[in-house]
């Protein structure tokens, strides 16, 4: 049986995480790789979206994170002021949360 391009991925990948260090090491490369494949399966550019939240995430408040998870980031952009946003440093003014509306729906 002829294996496909995904089936070899995996298991040059499985060969190459035998390497990762600890298990530890292990538990935080899955979580990175959980956080890419929820990237794509929102329609997100992994690497853009993460330079995007690392820019806001120093400055937004701990009981609003899940805005900035993969699932609801593509509302959270286009509530911030694009002057401060559109920088590559400085400060990020957070938006006000989105309406009940918005939140109950996600």
């Amino acid at each position: 049986m002829r294996h496909g391009q995904n089936e070899r991925g995996l298991a040059t990948g499985r060969k190459a995480w035998l390497f990762v260090g600890s298990d530890d090491h292990g538990s935080a490369t899955g979580n990175l790789l959980s956080l890419v494949a929820s990237c794509r399966l929102h329609g997100l550019d992994p690497e853009t979206y993460l330079a995007e939240v690392l820019r806001v995430i120093a400055v937004w408040p701990a009981n609003r994170m899940l805005e900035l998870s993969p699932r609801d980031w593509a509302a959270t952009p286009t509530r911030l002021n694009p002057k401060t946003f559109g920088k590559e440093v400085g400060y990020v003014a957070v938006p006000d949360p989105p309406p009940a509306k918005e939140q109950a729906s996600a």
